[in-house]
């Protein structure tokens, strides 16, 4: 079976406020999260997450249509020369700095250590100085996101970060994690507080199989549009069985 995945928002639910006191680096705290199983095998089965969120300046939100600088999706790894670096690269010379859309650059590496073909390193992609695709040396850009989720199994009295890329294509990572973004809540043009509840749903065919029985927990944190980065915040340690509802 192909296992996807699939992020969406199901709900967001917002209201103003005009306290001068709350801070702009948003705060979030877990409210619940809900197994919902597939009556066959053709649906995926949900989580869906609920946070609730207090932002000062209300900037939180990415449109689907913003990936120019700094929401851009990733940075180039160029070498001393200013040339792209690519997966089959030979006449190159380091040190590689990273290049970011702005024009904007700094030191990576003094040596060329590149790893095997992964899609976490690499994108095959074109570059403005011609068409033909090519496999590029990259550096993703974390501020593409909004909203991040880590997963974690509990194994005897420790838990286990599970690497959902790596989960169905364990050899070159390019399977999806549930990092995404959420649409803008503050469409007009002043400041002002939000504060309400999120509603984030992911799906996947992949849930039973990975989690099981097992019990687990994931951790979330949000990102406003001027790049300030909220607090964690942490389930309950639960299982799908504990959280399924109907």
């Amino acid at each position: 079976m192909k296992y996807t995945y699939l992020i969406f928002i199901f709900l967001v639910i917002f209201s103003c406020d005009q306290n001068e006191n709350i801070s702009v680096i948003p705060t979030i705290t877990f409210e619940s999260l809900e197994y919902k199983k597939s009556p066959n095998n053709i649906s995926q089965d949900s989580l869906i997450l609920t946070i609730d969120f207090i932002d000062g300046d209300g900037d939180l939100g990415l449109s689907n249509d913003e990936i120019n600088f700094p929401y851009h999706p990733y940075n180039a790894i160029i070498d001393n020369d200013f040339v792209w670096v690519t997966y089959g690269s030979q006449d190159i010379n380091t040190p590689f700095y990273v290049y970011q859309p702005d024009g904007s650059y700094y030191f990576f590496s003094n040596d060329d250590e590149r790893p095997p073909f992964n899609c976490s390193d690499y994108i095959i992609d074109t570059v403005n100085t011609t068409a033909a695709l090519d496999t590029f040396y990259i550096q993703k850009n974390e501020n593409n996101k909004n909203i991040f989720i880590e997963f974690y199994k509990k194994n005897g009295d420790e838990f286990e970060f599970i690497d959902w890329t790596r989960v169905f294509d364990q050899e070159f990572g390019c399977g999806i994690n549930f990092d995404s973004r959420f649409p803008r809540l503050n469409t007009g043009s002043s400041s002002q507080v939000l504060n309400g509840k999120l509603r984030y749903g992911m799906v996947s065919y992949g849930f039973t199989s990975v989690l099981n029985n097992d019990i687990f927990k994931i951790k979330v944190k949000i990102k406003d549009r001027n790049l300030n980065t909220s607090n964690i915040v942490e389930s309950p340690e639960v299982t799908l069985e504990q959280i399924r509802v109907e």
